[in-house]
C-alpha cells in the first residue's frame, strides 16, 4: 500500500501498534464520534478499533492522516478506500475546517482510479453533518439514498471514477 502526499497532508498505512494511541483519542472523543459514527455511538475501545481496522484493511486500504508541521508529520485521523465505503474522520478536531478532508478526499480518488475502482461510495452521512455533505458533493459525489436511523436521517452519496 501506498504513501499518499500533497504537501502538507499525507496518508500512510494505519499501523495499530504505532497508532493505537491516536485512534483511542480520536475514537473516544464524544464530538469525533458524533459526526463520524452517529449521535449514539459509545467510545470505542482497543478490540473495537483493532477490528475496525482489519476489516477495513481486509477489504480495501486503511490510512492514518498526517500533517506536517514543522518539519514533522502529525497525525490528525483516519481515512480509507473500500468498495462500498471511502470514510474520512479527521479525529484531531482543532484541524476541522481547514481543508484537509479536501485534501484527503482528492488522494483518495486518485487512489482508486489507480487501483482500478469504478466507483466509490459513501455509506452513510448524517443530514446534520454539513462539512462532510459538503466535503463530497464537492468533490462530485451524488446522493443515492437515504435512510433514518435512530430518528436521523443517514445519506448515501457515491462518485463514478
Amino acid at each position: 500500500m501506498a504513501v499518499l502526499e500533497d504537501g502538507d497532508v499525507r496518508l500512510r498505512p494505519a499501523d495499530l501498534k504505532e497508532d493505537m494511541g491516536f485512534f483511542l483519542e480520536w475514537y473516544t472523543n464524544p464530538d469525533v464520534l458524533f459526526y463520524s459514527e452517529g449521535p449514539k455511538a459509545m467510545p470505542y475501545g482497543p478490540d473495537v478499533i483493532e477490528r475496525m481496522n482489519k476489516a477495513l484493511s481486509e477489504i480495501g486500504e486503511a490510512y492514518v492522516i498526517e500533517v506536517k508541521e514543522n518539519g514533522s508529520w502529525k497525525p490528525i485521523g483516519d481515512a480509507s478506500i473500500t468498495k462500498d465505503k471511502t470514510p474520512i474522520t479527521i479525529g484531531a478536531e482543532e484541524y476541522w475546517g481547514r481543508g484537509i478532508g479536501t485534501k484527503v478526499l482528492s488522494l483518495l480518488i486518485k487512489r482508486a482510479r489507480e487501483i482500478g475502482l469504478k466507483e466509490l461510495k459513501v455509506g452513510g452521512i448524517y443530514e446534520y453533518n454539513t462539512r462532510s455533505m459538503k466535503l463530497y458533493s464537492k468533490a462530485g459525489f451524488v446522493e443515492t439514498g437515504r435512510v433514518e436511523e435512530d430518528g436521523y436521517v443517514s445519506i448515501r452519496m457515491e462518485l463514478k471514477l
